[in-house]
């Protein structure tokens, strides 16, 4: 028990870092927008799939809610 407490008092102590002059640079900037873009991409391409899915295949009758409704009709 005490180990784990040692262990978190001595992660909280000062590292010598100061918030005023750290910053992130230009290479988190660009890994950021790096992300962003393939985020963008993703998005684009599960649309475009989710279109083609959506649409009626080759060779697969159409119909319309109207005659699905009547065969459901005629079914049961």
């Amino acid at each position: 028990m005490y180990e784990f407490a040692s262990a978190v008092l001595v992660a909280n102590e000062e590292r010598g870092l100061d918030p005023n002059i750290v910053r992130p640079g230009w290479v988190a900037l660009g890994i950021f927008v790096l992300m962003a873009i393939a985020l963008a991409l993703l998005m684009w391409s599960f649309a475009r799939v989710s279109r083609r899915a959506r649409a009626p295949w080759d060779g697969e009758d159409v119909e319309s809610p109207e005659t699905s409704e009547q065969a459901d009709a005629d079914r049961a």
